[in-house]
């Protein structure tokens, strides 16, 4: 019940709104239009008069004054004439003499002006070329104008409704042209000629006659008034505003007429058409009420089905919003319920994920931390085991105290020992987020055979080979020390692990699409297992796991290395080739055009 009633209610809203916006625009364009518009059409007729009249007294020339009254006519379906006080045409319309409506030549070559008295026929039906028979009436001496009383074109036959009097009482006096006595006649022939006016245009013509000629037979009775006044023409039955005006100075009156006939036809059509669109409108709100009861339920459904979804832990789905109404705004909290709980519930997973990775990971730092307490134990447990043995050895006498063999002994684990702290606080150091590189540009073949010359030696005494091309400078942008250490390291590793008489290949290569240069050492007979390849940059971590001291070293080299490469933002790696192990990294290449040489 609760859902009819609120359909029922819209239902009558809907009706009631439609309804009352098309009664009041019903009311109001019949109450207010058709005043407004005649109002502002005697606003216009009384501007063009006052401008007419100035002009008048301004004494323009005729030319400019017919102009002027020929686009005010057009522009507002108007006739004016100015004529003096013996009905003398001066500017404006001519309305003496455009009465002829068309031309019938008889079989003799005789031509007749037939008149239209005034709208009493209807010629729209006479084309150029018919054959018509008139009965009328000859009307002037020349006998060439005939007031018709009856047309004949075939079967049809048209008459007019009445003889107008206007046509004899404008014109008799006009230079004595009319018959006092006019005679019957009846003419036969083709027509020649159409009329050049419109059916409205001489309507108009005959109200302003008309009004001409009773204010002029007033005018001696009563002073002339300037007024705009309504006359509706018997013939037409239409309405139409007349203005009659007087130029001040002057004996000249001015003449207007303009049809009321638009705003008629306009107010009739736009009844009819609110009415149709009334009914047709009120099928439609029917129809959509009609809907709407029905389908009012069906977002409550679908929020219901989805709300149990929610209970049961299903996001997936969301309600569709399409209004914002009640029903809308609650459709829009149910989806934030939806979002916000499936979010929540995410983040809690995410955090469960997130927490049980987080205690994984300590678990591997606190074991990487034992690992590396116990290589740091280690490594600093044989050079003190060594130093303790041979402090005794000399204090007991086993050794002789003045044999520097033994202090250069002594002296060699204790540079270990240095080395291996010096190493540790360069990756806690490297590790540190303050920590800042100091950049420059440097040639990295430069900064390779620096390295080179200081352990050329050590190559040179296991016999190796080390084979390098320089083929052009290679500028690059880092940090030129931290760089000459990752190049010691790796130079270094490729000398002790390199097997004798072997050799060490050296490659800068320029990288064009990526503006980088390729540093790469390859070390030939030696291999890396696949399996450790990963791990060799773990601090401590040794493929070779006897610790000899032929390959000397703390294993916090390369962990060294990755540290430095890192900070640079260098792709670096390792791989096994055909020949051996190739370690490589790359830097930034530099523009050398500004340098000074």
């Amino acid at each position: 019940m609760r859902k009819r009633g609120i359909a029922y209610k819209l239902f009558l809203i809907h009706i009631l709104l439609f309804a009352s916006i098309f009664i009041i625009q019903i009311v109001f364009q019949s109450t207010y239009f058709e005043p407004y518009y005649i109002h502002t059409k005697k606003q216009n007729m009384e501007e063009f008069a006052r401008t007419i009249e100035t002009k008048i007294n301004n004494h323009e020339p005729t030319d400019t004054i017919n102009q002027y009254i020929t686009q005010i006519s057009e522009n507002n379906n108007a006739i004016i004439s100015v004529i003096d006080d013996q009905l003398q045409h001066h500017y404006g319309s001519s309305l003496n003499n455009n009465y002829t409506q068309f031309v019938v030549r008889t079989k003799d070559n005789k031509e007749y002006n037939i008149i239209d008295d005034f709208l009493s026929i209807d010629y729209k039906e006479i084309n150029e070329k018919d054959i018509i028979s008139i009965d009328g009436l000859l009307m002037d001496d020349k006998e060439s104008l005939v007031l018709p009383k009856k047309i004949k074109m075939g079967t049809r036959v048209l008459e007019p409704t009445e003889i107008s009097t206007i046509f004899f009482e404008g014109f008799t006096n006009d230079n004595n042209m009319m018959n006092q006595q006019p005679k019957p006649i009846t003419i036969e022939g083709k027509v020649i000629s159409k009329p050049t006016e419109s059916k409205s245009f001489t309507a108009q013509k005959n109200v302003l006659i008309q009004e001409m000629f009773v204010m002029m037979n007033r005018k001696e009775e009563q002073t002339f008034n300037n007024q705009i006044y309504t006359v509706r023409d018997t013939q037409t039955d239409i309405n139409n505003l007349v203005l009659t005006k007087k130029v001040e100075g002057t004996d000249l009156v001015i003449f207007a007429v303009t049809s009321l006939q638009s705003v008629d036809e306009v107010i009739g059509n736009l009844n009819q058409y609110y009415i149709i669109l009334f009914v047709f409108t009120m099928i439609i709100v029917i129809l959509i009420a009609i809907i709407f009861s029905k389908t009012l339920s069906k977002p409550l459904v679908k929020m219901s089905t989805i709300a149990n979804q929610i209970a049961n832990q299903n996001f997936s789905e969301k309600y569709i919003v399409k209004s914002k109404d009640e029903l809308g705004q609650m459709g829009e909290a149910l989806n934030k319920i939806s979002t916000n709980l499936e979010q929540k519930i995410t983040e809690l997973v995410h955090a469960n994920e997130k927490l049980a990775q987080d205690y994984e990971l300590q678990l591997k730092l606190k074991e990487k931390e034992k690992e590396f307490v116990a290589n740091v134990s280690h490594e600093l447990k044989t050079p003190l085991t060594v130093i303790n043995g041979y402090i005794k050895g000399i204090k007991n006498g086993v050794y002789e105290q003045n044999d520097l063999k033994y202090c250069d002994v002594i002296l060699d684990e204790v540079d270990r020992m240095t080395e291996m702290v010096q190493e540790m606080l360069d990756i806690s150091r490297l590790e540190s987020p303050i920590y800042q590189l100091t950049e420059s540009t440097f040639d990295l073949w430069h900064t390779f055979l620096k390295v080179y010359d200081k352990f050329k030696a050590m190559a040179d005494e296991k016999g190796l080979q080390v084979l390098f091309e320089i083929n052009e400078e290679a500028y690059v942008n880092g940090d030129i020390k931290r760089i000459e250490q990752v190049i010691t390291n790796l130079f270094v590793n490729a000398v002790k692990y390199t097997p004798k008489h072997n050799r060490i290949n050296i490659k800068i290569v320029y990288l064009e699409s990526f503006n980088k240069y390729m540093f790469k050492i390859e070390n030939e007979n030696i291999f890396i297992p696949n399996d450790e390849i990963e791990q060799i940059w773990d601090p401590f971590y040794r493929v070779e796991k006897s610790r000899n001291k032929e390959f000397g070293g703390s294993g916090l080299g390369l962990a060294i290395v990755k540290q430095i490469l890192e900070r640079h933002h260098s792709c670096f790696g390792v791989n096994n080739t055909e020949n051996g192990v190739e370690f490589y990294f790359d830097l930034r290449a530099v523009s050398t055009d500004y340098l000074d040489y």
